[in-house]
Formats: C-alpha cells, structure tokens, sequence
C-alpha cells in the first residue's frame, strides 16, 4: 500500500504476448456504494512505466483496479492505496465521477470540485480520449455536482463515444488546476424542442416584483406552499438545479414572456407576459432554495443570493 498526499502514482508491471490497446485506471474509497471513477491512461504504458492518477481531493483508503485489454481480452489487477490530508494552497484538481446521457440526449456531468478559492470551473468534450481533438468546452460558470452539458451549440455528434474532462480556475492567489480524469461516454440524439420533466410544486414570481418573499408587495409570497403562486411547469433536468430551463406542462412551449398568457390570473400573478419568471422555487426539492431566472430564455441562472424561505 503506497501512502501519498494528494497525488498517487504506481509502477505497473506486466507480460503480455499481444501488444495492449487499452490500459485504464478505476478506483473509489474503500466500502463506498459509489461507482468507480475511471482514469484512461495515456499513452499505454509499457511493462515498468510510471502511472500517475490525477490528483484526489477526499483523504482516505481507496480500491484500485487497472485494467489492461490485448487482442480483445481485459485483463484486472487490483490493489489498493491511502490518500493524507490535502492542502488547500493549491489549485485542486477536479474528480469525474459519473457521465450521464439521458433519453432526451441531455448529457450530464457528475463532478467534483473544490469550491475553497474556487473562480470557476471548465470542461472540454473531445472525441480522443488524448484531447487533440476537443469540438466543446464551457468556462465561466457556477459549479453545480451535477452540471448539465450546454448542448444547444450545435457541436456535440450523435451516437458517438465522446471523452470529457474538467478543471479548476483559482481565484486568489490565482491559477488553474491540472485537467481531471477522462471520463468515456456515447452521445445520444439531442432532442431540443422537448423538456420532459414535469414538476407540480414550482412556485413563480414574475419580473413585476423587486421581493417574491415580500408579502407587503405580493401580497403572498413565493415560500407559502399553497397558493395562486403554484404553476406546473417541466424542466430539461430531471431535477430543478441551476442550467435547466423552463417549459410549460406541454414539455414543448418554452416559458418565454410571449408563451406565459396563461399564468396571468391577477394579483401576485401578474407581470409573466411582460416581464416573465424571475424566481421560482421548489416546494419538494430544496424547498427554502430560490432560484433566479433569466426572464427573456427561461432559464434557470443561479441559486439567489439575496433571497430565500429561510429568513
């Protein structure tokens, strides 16, 4: 068992008739249900090279697994290692844990990274797992574990096996981290007129209102849990979280100030076809958290910093 840091690097060492085509890396802490975060190594390594693993975040004892495949055949060995306490003076590289494509084509990033002197994350898509070939990227954001891939762009192919990775941009002092590990995953159809997921429980304040938790100016409020303030709405995530945008119930008609006529219906519902949703909460996910939007896409920005159900 090696003992290290925030970096592990290993020794691997093996006899093979075929010449390897793969070589990868998996490996998670030791007794988690999560699963393993996979690590393409680059180039295959010969017999007695040095593998480094991107750096780790979280201290512990973790699984190793390496995997090596020849003439179509894989081959694993399995270890294991200790990570120490990391410092927090570095720029800290970022862990893909998980890549998912849902049916919609939407493709989703489950990630992480420190948010201790955090600027703002990046991702690349590539279609090699080397990253000479990047078609996507994305900087500039808020971080969010679970970060839903902007995919009205254009570039991402269809039904093809696709390489992510992230890092980090530091703010003070500033830097940027190294690039995490590869994750592979096959791309699906993006279908961009459709979002599918519909929620019952969102409350909606227009752009009518400086305050939607002021009940002088509303006379309501955007954290009652009943309430004329309570629309159906779908979302293009299967969960309500920052990059998601807003649909009507049809799942078709984005919630746009032209498409909103319908949740005109007087007192705090005012304001929507003229100004559009501003803020909108969940009742059963996170049901003190206010959402802003950008009232001209519908689209979910940022978790609001100045209000919430909380105060």
């Amino acid at each position: 068992m090696a003992i290290a840091t925030c970096n592990i690097s290993f020794n691997i060492n093996y006899t093979s008739s075929a010449p390897v085509t793969a070589a990868t890396a998996l490996y998670r802490k030791k007794g988690s249900a999560d699963s393993y975060t996979s690590y393409v190594i680059t180039p295959i390594p010969a017999s007695g090279d040095l593998v480094t693993l991107p750096e780790i975040l979280a201290s512990g004892e973790y699984e190793l697994i390496v995997e090596l495949t020849a003439s179509g055949v894989a081959t694993r060995i399995t270890d294991s290692f200790k990570i120490g306490d990391c410092g927090t003076s570095t720029c800290e590289i970022p862990q893909i844990k998980n890549v998912q494509v849902l049916e919609s084509g939407q493709i989703v990033m489950d990630y992480l990274v420190s948010t201790n002197n955090l600027s703002t994350p990046e991702y690349q898509i590539a279609t090699d797992p080397t990253f000479e070939e990047i078609i996507h990227f994305r900087v500039g954001y808020t971080y969010e574990q679970l970060e839903n891939v902007f995919m009205d762009g254009g570039n991402i192919p269809e039904n093809k096996t696709l390489y992510i990775r992230a890092r980090k941009h530091c703010a003070s002092p500033s830097g940027v981290s190294g690039w995490s590990n590869a994750f592979e995953f096959v791309s699906k159809t993006w279908n961009v007129k459709r979002a599918p997921y519909t929620f019952t429980d969102a409350f909606c304040v227009s752009g009518n209102f400086t305050n939607p938790t002021d009940t002088r100016e509303l006379n309501a409020s955007i954290c009652w849990d009943e309430g004329s303030l309570q629309k159906t709405i779908n979302l293009t995530t299967s969960v309500p979280q920052v990059g998601a945008y807003i649909y009507l119930s049809d799942g078709i008609t984005p919630a746009i100030p032209a498409n909103l006529q319908s949740f005109e219906t007087g007192g705090a519902n005012i304001g929507f076809k003229d100004k559009g949703i501003k803020w909108i909460r969940f009742r059963n996910y996170n049901g003190s958290r206010i959402y802003d939007v950008e009232p001209s896409t519908g689209l979910i920005t940022r978790i609001s910093a100045t209000f919430n159900c909380n105060t």
